[in-house]
């Protein structure tokens, strides 16, 4: 079988939402499937992809230009992407349920692949409520909807928020959720004092919440505490989250980590992950966090409450407000001296699902 794979991702060289489509492709070649990735230069170029090279993936980029009215002209003349109408079923790896009507070229890409008969899936990784359906025409979402043979999502709760907000029951849809990256036999010992908190997110506030985080923080009580905050990643909030820092007079308590490849680096210095997530998929970030032996303090979104047990392996916060997550916080600090016994226990759940092999579920979805 030729099975062709279209990343959505545009503005980083390599992201989550990458990591299955990967692993998926290296056992489809071994089991001597043709692999062609359709992708953006950011990610045709990267460390990644050139290894699936050498194992004989095909790869065709876009390289979208400006203006956006000329690129997809020239799109229909002759596409980019038309080495994809040469595959038996195109997974499209999408980064949020929304990419086929924010992305001009993609929704053009759908329609030719649909009038080729193709078998489409739609891979998607994330959903929030901030995303509605509502921000597009009901024809669009309508020719969205049954342009897609088969729907794919990493939580249970995306598939019915997606269900909701596309106000559409899928025929044939299925939750292959992510598994960490890191697959290790014990939990990674605690380090000494002060408490360390890890944030590890793409500095993006709209979505990871790092604005709320330092806002709770930035409360009388802690201002007596002996506690840090490493914040790792990058993203196009740099500055702001920089700024706000400042503005909470943070500065001797939170530091600016930068992006780290490696989790059992982070989780060597800090003794609890923390997210104020507005949305997810199933964050790999947390399972890892779980696999080191991190309990999580996070937030109700995407499929959080799917791998973590509020009061077992993590803190689960109703909302994404100073109000709510600050009291989930304060929660969990009052129960700092139980992180340790709960880190096993989430390093024990990641290890189980770590034994679902995603890209394994992936890959017989599609050929069957």
């Amino acid at each position: 079988m030729k099975i062709g794979i279209l990343s959505t991702c545009e503005h980083y060289q390599w992201a989550g939402t990458e990591e299955v489509w990967f692993h998926f492709a290296v056992r489809a070649l071994t089991e001597g499937h043709k692999v062609l990735l359709g992708a953006h230069e950011l990610v045709a170029g990267s460390a990644q992809v050139a290894g699936l090279n050498s194992k004989g993936m095909q790869v065709c980029s876009r390289s979208p230009s400006k203006p956006i009215r000329f690129y997809l002209w020239k799109e229909r003349i002759r596409s980019e992407m038309a080495p994809l109408g040469d595959c038996d079923v195109v997974v499209i790896n999408a980064g949020s349920l929304f990419d086929t009507l924010n992305l001009p070229w993609l929704d053009q890409t759908l329609a030719s692949l649909k009038a080729q008969g193709k078998r489409v899936i739609y891979f998607c990784h994330f959903c929030a409520e901030s995303l509605p359906a509502t921000n597009h025409s009901s024809d669009a979402v309508e020719r969205f909807t049954d342009s897609i043979d088969e729907w794919v999502f990493v939580s249970e709760h995306n598939k019915t928020l997606a269900q909701r907000q596309l106000a559409t029951r899928f025929e044939r849809a299925s939750v292959v959720m992510n598994g960490p990256r890191l697959d290790l036999t014990a939990p990674i010992p605690m380090p000494d004092e002060p408490i360390t908190f890890g944030c590890v997110a793409r500095l993006e506030t709209r979505w990871k919440g790092h604005d709320v985080l330092l806002e709770c923080l930035a409360q009388p009580q802690w201002h007596t505490r002996d506690w840090r905050l490493n914040i790792y990643g990058s993203g196009p909030d740099e500055n702001y989250i920089q700024r706000l820092i400042k503005h909470y007079n943070l500065t001797d308590q939170v530091t600016m980590c930068g992006y780290v490849r490696d989790m059992r680096d982070v989780w060597k210095q800090c003794h609890a992950k923390v997210l104020a997530s507005h949305g997810e998929g199933t964050p790999l970030a947390v399972l890892e966090a779980m696999m080191c032996g991190r309990p999580t303090i996070t937030t109700d979104a995407g499929g959080n409450h799917e791998i973590l047990k509020h009061g077992e392996t993590g803190f689960i916060s109703d909302a994404v407000t100073p109000r709510s997550f600050g009291a989930t916080l304060e929660l969990a600090w009052q129960r700092k001296e139980e992180w340790t016994t709960m880190g096993h226990t989430a390093h024990v759940s990641a290890q189980k699902l770590a034994l679902a092999d995603p890209a394994r579920t992936l890959l017989q979805l599609v050929i069957n």
